[in-house]
């Protein structure tokens, strides 16, 4: 638990795991740090070690959309590490530890690793999978017409690309499987509609994916909430640096305990992801709903 003590003290004197607790010495954060990147690089190992042992198999779709997914998170783990592990190649006094995007990868890590999970949940029947991936496909395309759309305008207009010939069909077609697959899972036909606007990913919202997956919600509140500060530029990424002691040049406790935060978070994922991909995937039969196409 002394990571979360470092956090709590730092971010507002309190404590995630019990109350009046003494301040941790002065190296415990640079100890938090140090541990969490050891526990990452073994954790990469494996992660690594995973995905490169199921290249070549024969997977069904769904399992080759999770391995897709879990090479992400593992992208996003290794560029964390990197920006982790550079400034300790350093010389003193040019440590620049990038606390900002450090904070936003381990946001990309929990995101990417919830993904995997949700789209690797053992216990789906055919319909619920088939109605989860529609869902998907129809955020998809509607994410897509949303932004090339703005592309458009920004270069002046002119003939829209091909993406828009059949635009309307496909939209009708995947809405149409996702008001059969509700009707035949017994979802209301309000919920049904909300469904088919494409503004849906998860089914039941991210918290219901993270339940699912049996994560505990109230850490990733924490983390979510605290993380996309820095991923969106809020007010708390940034109006505390004199309180932080903020330096470009040699990191203070809280840059360290926040990275060993952030790092410690991508490990606990990664390991969840690990440990479901390992349980998926590796050959065909792993997967419970087998090939639909």
């Amino acid at each position: 638990m002394l990571i979360w003590n470092i956090i709590g003290r730092l971010l507002g004197k309190f404590s995630l795991s019990r109350p009046h607790i003494n301040a941790p010495a002065p190296t415990d954060e640079r100890k938090a740090f140090d541990t969490a990147l050891e526990q990452l690089d073994e954790c990469l190992m494996a992660a690594t070690a995973l995905s490169g042992g199921r290249m070549g198999i024969v997977h069904t779709g769904r399992q080759n959309r999770v391995l897709m997914s879990y090479a992400k998170t593992i992208t996003h783990c290794m560029s964390l590490n990197a920006l982790s592990t550079k400034p300790q190649t350093m010389p003193e006094g040019n440590q620049l530890l990038d606390h900002f995007s450090i904070a936003a990868l381990a946001r990309c890590v929990i995101d990417s690793a919830i993904m995997t999970l949700y789209l690797s949940e053992l216990s789906l029947t055919l319909p619920q999978w088939d109605l989860r991936r529609h869902i998907l496909f129809l955020h998809d395309l509607t994410n897509r017409k949303r932004f090339l759309t703005a592309l458009g305008k920004a270069q002046g207009g002119g003939p829209k690309p091909p993406f828009f010939e059949n635009y309307e069909e496909i939209k009708r077609g995947l809405q149409s499987v996702i008001d059969r697959r509700c009707r035949e899972l017994n979802i209301s036909p309000e919920r049904s509609d909300e469904l088919k606007n494409g503004q849906t990913v998860f089914i039941d919202g991210v918290r219901g994916a993270v339940r699912e997956a049996g994560l505990d919600g109230n850490t990733f509140d924490f983390l979510h909430s605290y993380f996309s500060n820095h991923v969106h530029s809020h007010p708390v990424s940034l109006l505390r640096a004199d309180e932080q002691k903020i330096s470009f040049e040699s990191p203070s406790p809280f840059q360290l305990g926040l990275c060993a935060t952030a790092i410690t978070a991508a490990v606990d994922y990664l390991n969840a992801v690990n440990e479901r991909v390992e349980a998926f995937t590796g050959e065909m039969s792993r997967d419970p709903v087998g090939p639909l196409e």
